[in-house]
């Protein structure tokens, strides 16, 4: 029988009350913490975020909560990071200087080029590219709603969608339990909704 409790990270950075709202509609009982303990404790996590990479990282570590995350991340059990919360899976990002990440993702953050205007924003089209829990019910080639003005680079292996925008770039991750999505689900109307749906069954 699958879990509906979740645990959603409040590190001061974050869109939590839309995100909390979303997953409240798909049926989610919502825990909001900044506790290394109840982080450990937790069935799934989510981690969401809006802002900057390093002020993320600095409030991560002002928290102590930095390896009760990487803890988490190692334990098996399920993890979603959602659009900055995603990038602050993997080593490193170069977004105003260079700053570590969790490390639970092998890849890095970097800028898209000069040739598209930046940020990122608007409704753009999510390619799957390979099966995923999270596709559960879902057609190819939605339509998901983005914010963002840097991307992820990391091993094919661990993309199970792309997106797009003078490149294709990741926007949905996903490596064992650990996922990602780029996108703003909460912004996203049913699409966004069902990929929380699914990543409350996994």
């Amino acid at each position: 029988m699958t879990t509906k409790k979740v645990t959603v990270v409040d590190y001061r950075t974050s869109n939590l009350l839309s995100i909390v709202k979303a997953l409240q509609k798909v049926g989610a009982d919502v825990q909001l913490t900044r506790d290394a303990s109840d982080i450990g404790k937790a069935d799934k996590l989510v981690l969401p975020g809006v802002g900057s990479f390093g002020a993320a990282m600095r409030n991560i570590n002002s928290f102590g909560i930095k390896q009760s995350l990487i803890d988490f991340g190692k334990s098996g059990r399920p993890l979603i990071g959602i659009c900055l919360g995603m990038q602050l899976l993997f080593n490193v990002s170069f977004e105003l200087g260079i700053n570590d990440g969790l490390g639970l993702v092998p890849g890095e953050v970097v800028a898209f080029n000069s040739t598209v205007k930046v940020p990122h924003m608007g409704w753009n089209q999510v390619e799957f590219q390979k099966k995923s829990r999270l596709f559960d019910e879902l057609p190819d080639g939605q339509y998901a709603y983005f914010v963002h003005s840097y991307y992820v680079k990391t091993d094919d292996e661990c993309v199970s969608g792309k997106t797009d925008y003078g490149l294709r770039f990741p926007s949905i991750i996903e490596r064992e339990n650990i996922f990602g999505i780029q996108f703003h689900p909460e912004k996203s109307q049913t699409f966004g909704l069902k990929i929380l749906e699914n990543f409350l069954r996994v």
